[in-house]
Parts: structure tokens; sequence; C-alpha cells
């Protein structure tokens, strides 16, 4: 299924060639709030490497999400990256925390359902090394892996919306055991678009 937000996601000066674990998440979790898809708050985990190592800066959470209109709630320690971060358009919050083990992104659906997604990082343009295939095995490998899913849960992987990605996903979404498992190969782009869930 292919959404398109009726809500403009404005390009950032992020990187044009590859997206990291967290804009793949957070877009996911603006995606799926602003299309309705989700019934309760998303919450986003990640990694705090993913973040902030040291003094050295990798991605400004409060940042990213404020140029795409979501704010930190005003009663939450503004030091922190984590935290719940809320858009005036919006009904459902996105909930930033740092706890493994429980899927990168995560929510109820409106169909009662629970979302479970294990996201990864990759290329955007086709470039000399190819990391794709590893990191989407990867991330399947993670999600059958996880050791507390919710019942009646909607499993998936989010990986960037780049071409060799996308014909992974076109293919692997066939492949027989990802079909009798109903898990969900979701590609995610950097205007906010996803495909697959």
């Amino acid at each position: 299924m292919f959404y398109r937000s009726s809500m403009p996601i404005p390009e950032l000066e992020m990187s044009a060639t590859q997206m990291s674990e967290a804009e793949v998440s957070l877009r996911l979790a603006i995606h799926l709030v602003i299309s309705g898809q989700a019934d309760s708050d998303v919450a986003v985990a990640l990694d705090g490497a993913q973040v902030k190592i040291g003094q050295k800066q990798h991605f400004d959470v409060p940042g990213f999400l404020s140029s795409l209109g979501w704010m930190r709630k005003p009663t939450e320690d503004a030091t922190r990256w984590q935290g719940t971060y809320c858009n005036s358009s919006a009904t459902q919050n996105i909930v930033v925390h740092s706890q493994s083990g429980r899927g990168d992104v995560t929510a109820t659906l409106a169909s009662g359902e629970s979302l479970v997604v294990e996201a990864k990082k990759g290329t955007i343009f086709r470039c000399k090394s190819s990391s794709e295939y590893r990191l989407l095995r990867e991330a399947l490998g993670q999600l059958l892996t996880l050791e507390a899913v919710p019942e009646n849960s909607v499993l998936a992987v989010a990986v960037p919306h780049g071409e060799r990605f996308v014909a992974l996903a076109e293919r692997w979404r066939q492949a027989p055991l990802v079909r009798r498992s109903g898990i969900r190969i979701l590609t995610v782009s950097q205007t906010g678009d996803v495909f697959g869930l």
C-alpha cells in the first residue's frame, strides 16, 4: 500500500545518498500518525550511539522533529533527546526512548493490532558498496528473535526507499516464508512516503 502524506514534510539538509536508522524510524512514526493508521502514540526506540557518542552528535532528534512540526512537550527536560513530541495537527504523539528489545517502532494500529517494526539504515542511490542485502536480512533476523511480541501483532521491517532496497523488498515480499509469516517489508522515503504497509 502506498500513502502520500497530506501534511507536507519538508526536506532537511540530510544526506542525499543515505538515511540513518533514526531517520527511517522517525519518518515511519510520523507517517503512522499523520496517515491515521496509528490509534495510539507511536514509540520509537533509538540506541544512544545513533544519536551521540561522547561529544560527537550523529543525529539531532529534537532538531529533526521540530523541523517537521513536532515539538517536545514543554514539561520535559530540554537537554535530553528522549521524550514525547507533539504536533498541533495530530492526535497521537511520538515517544522517543532508548529501551531496546521491543522493536524500533511500535504502535497500536487503528485495526486494534500491535505494530512492531525493526528499522535499518542504508543507501538511497546505487553506490559501489552494496550493504542492502545484509541490512535487510539483519532486520528480519532481529524481528524474528525479539523476546516479547504482543499477540495479534503486525510484524514489519523498515529500510530506506532506495533503488536496491526497493528491488529486494519487492522480491522478498513474495518469498514463501515471508508470505507465510505475514512479515511486511516497508520502504521509507525522505519525503515521508511509506511503501509496503
